[in-house]
């Protein structure tokens, strides 16, 4: 748990920390802060990584409001799933941790991520393409979701949301 909020979170915290000082001075510059489309949606057996992104997400929508007035842009993008070596068992490494009440929603993630390995749709070239045409523009987005994957999940939980919004709004 700690290594996943060491890298995704306190990593990009520690980047932010070199970066901003220049990006301050200049009064000018991007934060490209890459993400997950597991920022926004939570899966059983995923949650760890999930409230990372969530984390990362949530403080980067503040320091953005906090950096704007400086002239500093910043983007984030919620990434679906990229085909590169991410979810491969070389380079992924799943907790150790395993508690029996759980074990059914990790096995079943487990084996989502092991199917989906080597099958992922997203290019990771068109994504870069795609960041430095958002950097070069007049009138950047603020969030960038890649990848109909990304789009179908995100788009998903927002519909969620927002009924339980208005379901809320009639209890209250």
């Amino acid at each position: 748990m700690r290594r996943q909020f060491e890298i995704n979170v306190f990593g990009a915290m520690n980047v932010a920390r070199v970066v901003l000082p220049t990006m301050r001075r200049q009064r000018s510059g991007l934060m490209v802060t890459i993400s997950s489309v597991n920022g926004v949606v939570a899966n059983p057996g995923g949650s760890i990584y999930s409230a990372s992104k969530f984390a990362l997400e949530g403080w980067m929508e503040g320091l953005a409001e906090e950096i704007a007035p400086l002239g500093i842009r910043s983007l984030i993008v919620d990434l679906g799933m990229m085909r590169t070596n991410f979810l491969d068992p070389s380079t992924a490494r799943q907790g150790d941790m395993e508690i029996e009440d759980y074990a059914e929603a990790v096995s079943a993630f487990r084996g989502f991520i092991s199917q989906a390995n080597g099958a992922q749709d997203n290019d990771p070239e068109e994504l870069a393409a795609l960041i430095v045409e958002e950097a070069s523009s007049d009138a950047p987005a603020r969030r960038l979701l890649f990848g109909a994957d990304a789009h179908d999940w995100a788009g998903a939980k927002c519909r969620q949301l927002a009924s339980e919004i208005d379901a809320s709004k009639a209890r209250t």
